[in-house]
């Protein structure tokens, strides 16, 4: 019963911080959407802080444990395992996509929860991309630092949450929709093969150039 309180709580907190923000929401708001005594939040979670602090954590050990499993799993062709793991990283997302909105949000202020946040989560997160991303440029050859590929690979990953209503507004487009993540899927599958395949032609025609 105690789990399914804490789930109910998290839940209805969520939805709450993702449609009001941290501070437009109450600990009584949350209490009331999830139908429990509100002095049940301080004892589960030791208030609305915490809570929240709880809800980041959720979601970007989830997140980087999706990468970590994707990077894991043996495949011969390290572009093709780049735009695996780009397209299960969408899914993740998806699957939580309030959650996902609520904590790219927080992740562009500066706190001490955010900073400890880059220093855990969002470090594993580069490291596992330049990894991903070196290993494309070393089978070709290409000595370009993989730094601005990750930067582009990383935004182009999670806009699509962090800025829903953008995409919703501006081009009709519903990130949380399965056909959206299949089109954007199959987009980010042509990127990614075309700008690596653009660095091999360009390292080809230097190669010529000098020689």
């Amino acid at each position: 019963m105690s789990e399914q309180t804490k789930t109910t709580i998290k839940d209805a907190a969520i939805s709450l911080f993702y449609a009001k923000g941290f501070h437009g929401t109450s600990v009584r708001d949350i209490a009331r959407k999830a139908g429990v005594n509100p002095a049940l939040i301080s004892y589960y979670f030791g208030g609305k802080q915490a809570l929240f602090e709880s809800l980041l954590i959720d979601f970007f050990e989830g997140y980087v444990k999706t990468m970590e499993t994707a990077a894991r799993e043996p495949n011969g062709d390290p572009i093709g395992s780049l735009v695996e793991l780009f397209k299960k990283v969408l899914l993740y997302q998806q699957s939580c996509h309030w959650l996902a909105r609520m904590a790219h949000r927080e992740m562009t202020l500066d706190s001490t929860l955010v900073r400890e946040v880059m220093s855990t989560y969002l470090r594993k997160e580069q490291h596992l991309l330049e990894q991903a991303v070196a290993r494309c440029l070393r089978r070709q050859g290409e000595p370009l630092a993989a730094d601005l590929i990750v930067v582009q690979l990383r935004n182009m990953m999670t806009l699509p949450f962090s800025s829903p209503q953008y995409l919703r507004e501006l081009f009709l487009l519903t990130p949380a929709d399965e056909q959206f993540i299949e089109r954007y899927g199959r987009h980010a599958d042509e990127w990614i093969r075309s700008l690596l395949s653009s660095l091999e032609q360009r390292k080809t025609m230097v190669v010529r150039l000098t020689s």
